[in-house]
């Protein structure tokens, strides 16, 4: 009895493994065939022309393609690999032993987890045709890599010594702007350094560096819509202080608030909801609110040279940087040209030429301050020998409160501390509480001479800022009345 009982045991078990195994490879084939019957009722458009790669996109609006493989590639592994991190919600399927397999990503043949740069697929097939299904838009352009597993190292060398070559220039540039503080202390070549910086982490993000460190788990285009609207403030403050422009206009403050509460709602949203939606409107109101910047800054400082050589520069950074958003979202075929490959070339060629700007720009202000030290050191040892004691005093007159200074004022002044006469209505502006534009609109002259004439008034008077400009008029009204 208790064979019969093993017998039946034993019969029972093989029946119900046999019935799995039967269902396992009915359900297989039903796979199989709607895969097949999903796949035949697609209509397949070379992406280019002479390409072996075909795409199509279907009623759900994920977009397909169809890749063929070289036969001196089937029954090898395979490594297949979009360059980019915008690229990452995707499944590919393979063909094994007339059944089609999805194939699971970021791990190797064995099924092991692997950390790569970008997320990549481990596969053999024996089929020519593999399948590739993804919600991005991106993928039309074919920018795949599709090799044997020993070849695959090869060529991310020799893309690594690329991204090299454009992190030396990165850091290159770091470092000359560090040095060129270091000897003039100008605040605006700091800022610059903290821009350059700001744009060497996007370009790591971008090159799947945070990627691989987080194990597939970061998510960068929440930190790449917190720090693209960093970057873009962060160069708006380097040209406010390169433009030397002493007091922000309201509009600009208005603007700048409106930006940040901007970038905060749309970033909380995107972490929230993780639709990339809203990542591409804060790209491009990033890259829109910068080239507008620019623009303002061509049309108002025409005199300034090396404000409209910046200004071009960066435009042409700006506009090439929204062309590849645009490109990859929402995927426009037509600026499939513009990769990172060649914006990392401008972005060099800017930081060379701005490196060079500052350093004109810098060395041309040291001068300036130490021609003026040495004048006005030189001006007020003659000074001492000079007295007050037989000037007449005319009237002072008083118009809608504002202070007009009389001729022997000015006489005053002049002889006193050596002012010019364009110097001495810089003065009379300055008490009569006009701003730098103000003054340089009534006297008809650029805004940068009128700051020119400010800052030689200031050593002269041996003042620091308006406030002690203003305080010196009571100053010089007593000491004129004490004459008299």
């Amino acid at each position: 009895m208790k064979v019969a009982f093993y017998l039946k045991s034993i019969i029972l078990r093989y029946t119900i493994l046999c019935a799995l195994l039967l269902m396992c490879i009915n359900t297989a084939h039903a796979n199989t065939k709607n895969f097949e019957q999903t796949i035949k009722a697609l209509a397949f458009t070379p992406i280019r022309d002479n390409s072996d790669t075909e795409y199509s996109t279907d009623k759900q609006g994920n977009t397909w393609l169809k890749i063929t493989v070289p036969k001196k590639l089937l029954n090898k592994p395979l490594i297949l690999q979009f360059p980019t991190i915008h690229v990452n919600n995707y499944c590919i399927y393979v063909k094994q032993k007339d059944t089609w397999l999805k194939i699971k990503k970021n791990s190797d043949l064995q099924g092991g987890e692997i950390s790569p740069q970008f997320q990549e697929n481990h596969f053999i097939t024996d089929q020519q045709t593999i399948y590739f299904k993804s919600k991005d838009s991106y993928v039309h352009y074919g920018d795949f890599i599709l090799v044997e597993r020993g070849e695959y190292r090869s060529i991310m060398l020799s893309t690594m010594v690329k991204i090299e070559v454009f992190y030396s220039f990165f850091l290159l540039s770091i470092a000359i702007t560090l040095i060129l503080y270091s000897l003039f202390k100008e605040k605006v070549i700091l800022i610059y350094c903290i821009y350059i910086i700001s744009v060497f982490i996007i370009y790591l993000i971008e090159d799947g560096l945070f990627y691989f460190l987080s194990n597939g788990q970061c998510n960068e285009l929440l930190i790449l819509a917190i720090l693209m609207p960093v970057s873009c403030l962060v160069f708006l403050f380097f040209m406010y202080h390169f433009l030397e422009i002493k007091k922000m206009s309201t509009k600009l403050k208005y603007f700048c608030i409106f930006q940040v509460l901007l970038y905060t709602v749309l970033s909380a949203l995107l972490y929230k909801t993780n639709n990339k939606m809203y990542f591409i409107i804060i790209v491009n109101c990033t890259l829109l609110s910068t080239i507008v910047i620019l623009a303002l800054v061509l049309k108002y400082f025409k005199k300034d040279v090396p404000a409209r050589i910046l200004a071009y520069t960066f435009s042409i950074v700006a506009i090439t940087s929204m062309a590849y958003y645009y490109s990859v979202f929402p995927g426009n075929p037509f600026l499939f040209f513009i990769l990172k490959d060649k914006i990392r070339i401008i972005y060099s060629l800017a930081f060379i030429v701005t490196g060079c700007t500052l350093w004109i720009k810098a060395k041309k202000l040291k001068t300036d301050h130490e021609s003026l030290k040495v004048a006005f050191e030189s001006l007020k040892a003659n000074q001492v020998q000079k007295e007050l004691k037989n000037k007449e005093v005319e009237p002072v007159y008083h118009f809608d409160n504002k202070l007009e200074i009389s001729t022997t004022i000015e006489d005053f002044i002049r002889e006193k501390y050596q002012c010019t006469e364009r110097e001495i209505d810089v003065i009379n502006g300055i008490w009569n509480g006009l701003t730098n534009q103000e003054i340089a609109e009534k006297l008809c002259i650029t805004l940068s001479t009128t700051k020119q004439h400010a800052s030689n008034v200031y050593i002269k008077l041996n003042v620091k800022n308006r406030a002690q400009v203003m305080m010196l008029k009571d100053t010089i009204l007593r000491q004129i009345m004490q004459n008299k």
